[in-house]
């Protein structure tokens, strides 16, 4: 009847003598020998590239569970390529999820000639910056959008208890910065009253720069924030959100859910820690 609560326990009470632990769930004998009969055959046909069909073959691979979620991913599991989807009766029960399936195979066929991924990008990632690289990439910046007519910025904001706790800036597909505002490890914030001053006032010259093209995702969220505790608004000129809202009205709209379909080396990222 397709449940898998009669091989996987749902919760401890569930647990019988026969459920041995796999990854993170205890499983009856047959999950246990499935898993070993898919192994063994992986071995045997030495794939480039494997496709997971709905949550279980997600999960026995990966140990991620949410195919809704991980869709379209480009993973890897024992240095193979996997790229997981919609099961087929998942997509019969719920036809609007056909699309999605289709363009998950799209990206895998884009990737089942090769071992590896290829042509990667080599990402410029700035996390966790010093008060130098920070000031130094926002200078650059600036004089960037001075010196460019409809220089495009991405902007994005993380919040925690009603303050910025970190703000997002990209430049291209590969550069990009994130600078904090809020750390565990200090009460008072990442930064020293005056260094954050600093950061905020060139964050301010950047983005309401008449050159400078704002792209966010909800932007009205950010803007109200940033206006709240900066008291300045973006220049705003794209907001994803509303674009895909208004091409696909029956689509999600959610920023993981335009990842999926837009970026094309995609790996949920929402319940990184």
């Amino acid at each position: 009847g397709n449940q898998l609560s009669a091989f996987m326990a749902k919760a401890k009470k569930d647990i019988t003598p026969r459920h041995k632990l796999l990854r993170d769930r205890w499983c009856t004998p047959e999950i246990h020998e499935g898993y070993a009969e898919l192994l063994t055959e992986i071995e045997m046909v030495q794939p480039n590239l494997i496709i997971t069909l709905g949550n279980l073959s997600l999960w026995a691979l990966t140990g991620n569970y949410g195919v809704m979620k991980w869709r379209g991913s480009l993973l890897e599991t024992n240095g193979r390529k996997l790229i997981p989807t919609i099961h087929p009766a998942a997509i019969l029960r719920q036809w609007e999820n056909r699309p999605l399936a289709v363009y998950d195979l799209r990206r895998a066929k884009r990737h089942m000639t090769s071992r590896e991924y290829d042509n990667k990008p080599r990402w410029r990632f700035s996390v966790r910056p010093n008060i130098d690289q920070a000031l130094k990439t926002l200078s650059q910046l600036i004089a960037a959008v001075e010196a460019t007519p409809e220089f495009w910025i991405d902007l994005d904001i993380e919040t925690r208890s009603n303050h910025i706790a970190c703000v997002g800036l990209s430049w291209s597909l590969v550069d990009a910065i994130c600078i904090p505002f809020m750390t565990t490890a200090n009460r008072e914030g990442y930064w020293s009253p005056e260094q954050e001053a600093e950061i905020v006032w060139r964050l301010y010259k950047l983005l309401t720069h008449k050159n400078a093209y704002i792209r966010w995702q909800n932007g009205l969220f950010d803007a109200q924030y940033i206006y709240r505790h900066w008291h300045f608004i973006p220049n705003g000129k794209q907001d994803t959100m509303i674009s895909q809202h208004s091409c696909f009205c029956a689509l999600p709209k959610s920023l993981a859910f335009l990842a999926s379909l837009y970026s094309d080396y995609y790996v949920y990222w929402k319940d990184d820690k």
